[in-house]
């Protein structure tokens, strides 16, 4: 990232307030490196995550506080706020205990080491570009954290190299709109999710809950798409997903979570990108085509 974008994305962020109230307290990070290493060891590890983050392309991903030095990152410490808005809105639980959990789109794997301190028996953080695996895999070696299994895939490649249905809990924080396809992205969580589990989403979005629509984001920040809080919600429940809840949180990202109720197969597969059984619609399909609440011309 040059100077100049690294700026703009930093006073965008700056700028970001939810709805003029007061942030909820961010979660906090509860790792730090022995206080027993010496000096030259500390400056050992220094070294290695200075390495680790040349390696990937835009740096190190998540600002993460070593206890004797912090490591500033791309995306800054926003994944505790993030952890810290879930916490306020009873979103998931202070303990894990117990809970299979994958994380996707890891980077530095802070919600993921989060999970894991938080008792989850097993995370699967997942990230396609192996520079980011690289960065989570330090961060569990150097934290001595072992519930915390790196894999690199994409998300469409989940359902075939993870257990279908094992997962109490599927994490798609700042993903959805890098997703070329959101839908099969979605389909594929709620394929990785028990009956009963729930994803949690966070993602650029418009505030517009009446419309269903989804603005090219021309991979500008690396958005494909910007979807309205209407289209999330729809998306969500077209996938076969139930009890949907989208908020915004800051003027152009919103929060969202959604559970799997049940088994049942999905009403519409046709066009999917996705292998099904048969393509027959399990319910008629609607001929309105004021169905699809799409956004109003100006004017109109």
């Amino acid at each position: 990232m040059t100077g100049s974008g690294r700026a703009g994305f930093l006073r965008r962020r700056k700028a970001m307030q939810m709805d003029g109230s007061q942030e909820p307290k961010a979660a906090e990070w509860p790792f730090k490196l022995p206080e027993s290493m010496s000096p030259e060891e500390v400056e050992a590890v220094r070294r290695r995550v200075e390495e680790v983050a040349a390696r990937a392309q835009y740096g190190w991903g998540h600002t993460t506080d070593f206890g004797a030095f912090s490591k500033a990152g791309v995306l800054e410490d926003n994944y505790l706020n993030i952890a810290g808005y879930w916490d306020a809105l009873g979103w998931w639980p202070g303990d894990m205990s117990g809970v299979k959990a994958v994380d996707i789109g890891c980077f530095t794997g802070g919600l993921s080491l989060l999970m894991a301190h938080r008792g989850a028996a097993e995370v699967v953080a997942v990230d396609e570009i192996p520079e980011h695996l690289e960065q989570c895999s330090l961060m569990c070696e150097l934290f001595d954290v072992g519930s915390v299994r790196p894999l690199k895939a994409s998300v469409y490649e989940l359902p075939e190299l993870l257990e279908k249905g094992s997962f109490d809990l599927v994490v798609l924080s700042g993903v959805l709109y890098h997703l070329s396809d959101m839908l099969v992205g979605l389909l594929a969580v709620r394929d990785l999710l028990k009956v009963g589990g729930q994803v949690l989403i966070e993602g650029t979005a418009v505030g517009d809950d009446e419309h269903s629509y989804a603005n090219f984001g021309r991979f500008a920040l690396g958005v494909w798409w910007q979807p309205s809080t209407g289209c999330v919600k729809d998306m969500c429940e077209f996938m076969g997903l139930s009890e949907v809840e989208v908020r915004m949180y800051r003027p152009d990202r919103c929060l969202a979570r959604a559970r799997k109720t049940s088994g049942e197969e999905i009403p519409f597969r046709r066009g999917l990108n996705y292998k099904f059984g048969h393509l027959w619609d399990a319910r008629p399909r609607t001929m309105e085509g004021n169905e699809m609440a799409v956004r109003p011309r100006e004017g109109e």
